[in-house]
């Protein structure tokens, strides 16, 4: 198959009717991005091996179909020609093997400027739902260096009039395979529809639709029901972590004023931590490809986690088997918070790294393997400490969890992804708040079981001096826990620098202080042989407290740090306007010809970068950009670039070359 170039840029939006032939439309398969929920845009990344699934499946999907094309239109990036070429080797759909895969970038990607690389929910915090709303999915509203939506319409709908309406007229068949925020305003267009009226849908990715279905499935998700339920989805996933803390709190609420001494019953509340946990996986694991993620986890950041990990196990057994914590049952809350310090992360530890920007992989991998390591390790380490009153068979609640709540679901999760790559990934984008409230009414349950009836007397109207003293002291002592992971944490990420990226920073970090509580409260929900067991109640209720409030607290502190980056590289990007690239272009056109060529373009990126990120990219990477934008403007091969034509689309496009800068380093981390 061989690949040509068309970028005529003539904008002529005419009056459609129906034509003889026929359109279909594919969103390109899964990309990195999507998986680590980035913005790319121009980013240049690379699917992954979901997506090439979901490529394949839109191959069989076009061999269903029974069409032919006689024609073939992609856009230039990575992501869409795969998938292309995937789905075309699948459905052997061409008329003729020499009939061209035409690239035009009329239908890249939107360019969402200073956005692109940056995490989707950080993104709504800092801005606001409402803020990234209209920054992202208003006609006429842009990110900082961005393109606006409206823009996008003109330049896809001069693509169709140009490109394919001469194809519809002669009765020829089309595939057309490009990006979301590109078929989105071509669905409006194609509805006769101005930008005005544009709406964010959630495409399928991988999915063949010829244009009557692009438009129905316009029609039906810009609906009522389907909006409401994409707003409920957004919003729901960018306050989880609000909503964990809340409802937390409000279990504890329910639970003081209630007074109720007895709780739920005890097998009632571990069906609920189970099925909440399984609900919570399920969704989780619908969007992560664990086949992948061992090539995708890199040996320095499992030997920093592990290696962590190691430390503070040494630490803990020191303390634990040399007696020195434990002399009598009264010390056990002592243990307690030393095993605190010593189990393994959290199964929900991916999340918090898709809601914090972290690199996703190694919260997955690192997370389970040490779960299911860290129980039998606790068995070894009881066995050994014969003196302590824990009873290890406790450990069998966490090993249900383990299967009825990890094994299981993620199991079928991984299955139906693996059977129905289109349709599974369409329901996680749609239903994903199911998992989200499911944690959020095990944090309801836990707030009820674990807060002691008298806790609000014991806190501020001392009634019982011994509950009020266990309350403070445990208190006191889960402050210092807390704290004491959270600096080790950061000692961690700060020596870790320069052997990871900042994604996989986040990643450590997220893995080293988010301990499973469930797994620690197994290991002293059947204790009752203690001589102190108002501390070992309340050790349990403010762990449980931490567990659940802390990252709040966490998830500000990055969201501020967030916030504040984005006004930099805001400014940052404000210095590099038109006039600053009229001026550039200049001062390199030394013969006066309003010309440059490929090496004069090269030497203008690299002053681009010196006055915007202040650091020049690889000669390599600056070169695939010159070729790039050589092969879109330079349309008469007279091997030079005029002024207007730069001009025109650096306005359009923004710093193609910085964003390309953080392309490479992203494909060379999934590498």
């Amino acid at each position: 198959m061989t690949i040509t170039n068309n970028n005529s840029t003539n904008v002529s939006i005419g009056e459609k009717d129906n034509y003889p032939g026929r359109a279909y439309f594919v969103r390109h398969g899964e990309s990195t991005s999507n998986e680590r929920n980035i913005f790319a845009g121009v980013l240049d990344v690379d699917l992954t091996s979901f997506g090439r699934l979901q490529a394949r499946r839109a191959g069989v999907d076009i061999k269903k179909k029974g069409v032919k094309f006689d024609a073939v239109y992609v856009s230039h990036m990575r992501r869409a020609r795969q998938t292309c070429e995937i789905a075309l080797a699948e459905s052997q759909a061409l008329k003729s093997p020499d009939i061209p895969i035409q690239i035009d970038h009329r239908i890249s990607e939107k360019s969402f400027g200073i956005f692109a690389g940056r995490n989707l929910n950080l993104l709504r915090l800092a801005l606001g739902y409402e803020g990234f709303e209209e920054m992202l999915h208003s006609y006429n509203e842009a990110p900082p260096a961005g393109e606006k939506i409206a823009q996008v319409y003109t330049r896809a709908a001069s693509f169709y009039e140009e490109r394919i309406v001469p194809h519809l007229k002669r009765g020829e068949t089309v595939l057309v395979v490009c990006h979301q925020y590109v078929l989105e305003p071509l669905a409006l267009y194609l509805s006769d529809l101005p930008p005005t009226a544009y709406q964010h849908l959630k495409l399928p990715n991988g999915k063949a639709l010829s244009g009557e279905e692009l438009v129905k499935f316009r029609d039906k998700e810009s609906g009522g029901a389907a909006s409401v339920r994409k707003q409920i989805n957004d919003l729901s996933i960018m306050w989880a972590i609000l909503l964990y803390a809340a409802a937390f709190l409000l279990g504890c609420l329910v639970r003081t004023l209630s007074a109720s001494g007895a709780g739920i019953p005890s097998e009632l509340f571990r069906g609920i931590i189970v099925a909440c946990l399984a609900a919570s996986t399920f969704y989780t694991y619908l969007d992560i490809d664990f086949a992948a993620s061992k090539r995708k986890v890199t040996p320095t950041v499992k030997y920093i986690v592990y290696g962590s990990m190691l430390v503070r196990w040494i630490v803990g057994l020191v303390l634990i088997l040399t007696g020195i914590l434990y002399q009598s049952p009264g010390d056990l809350y002592k243990v307690m918070w030393v095993l605190f310090w010593m189990v393994p992360p959290a199964l929900t530890s991916p999340v918090l790294s898709v809601l914090w920007g972290g690199n996703l992989y190694p919260s997955a991998l690192l997370s389970r393997m040490l779960s299911i390591i860290a129980p039998v390790a606790l068995i070894a380490t009881f066995t050994l400490a014969k003196q302590l009153p824990i009873n290890s068979s406790s450990l069998q609640f966490f090993f249900v969890i383990l299967i009825v709540g990890l094994a299981i679901p993620g199991a079928i999760a991984q299955f139906w992804r693996g059977k129905s790559p289109v349709e599974s990934n369409h329901h996680s984008k749609n239903w994903k708040f199911i998992g989200v409230l499911a944690v959020a009414f095990m944090a309801l349950a836990t707030g009820f079981q674990f807060t002691p009836s008298t806790f609000l007397s014991d806190l501020f109207f001392s009634t019982d001096t011994t509950r009020s003293l266990a309350c403070l002291q445990q208190l006191a002592l889960a402050t210092l826990v807390f704290v004491l992971i959270r600096v080790f944490a950061v000692l961690t990420s700060v020596f870790s620098k320069g052997l990871l990226n900042k994604a996989e920073i986040r990643d450590a970090y997220i893995l080293l202080v988010n301990p499973n509580f469930f797994l620690w409260a197994a290991l002293f929900l059947g204790v009752s042989a203690t001589a102190n067991p108002e501390a070992v109640k309340y050790a349990i209720f403010w762990a449980s407290l931490g567990f659940f409030c802390v990252p709040l607290i966490e998830q500000i502190l990055f969201m501020n740090s967030f916030s504040n980056e984005l006004l930099r590289e805001t400014l940052r990007s404000s210095r590099m306007a038109t006039e600053d690239v009229r001026k550039l272009f200049h001062q390199l056109d030394t013969d006066g010809s309003n010309a440059l060529d490929k090496e004069e373009i090269m030497e203008l990126l690299g002053r681009i970068e010196d006055m915007t990120t202040g650091e020049r990219s690889s000669e390599e990477i600056r070169r695939y950009v010159t070729d790039y934008l050589f092969a879109t403007l330079d349309s008469d091969k007279n091997g030079t670039v005029n002024l207007a034509e730069l001009e025109d689309y650096v306005s359009t496009y923004g710093l193609v070359a910085n964003l390309n800068v953080v392309s490479a380093n992203a494909s060379s981390v999934a590498v």
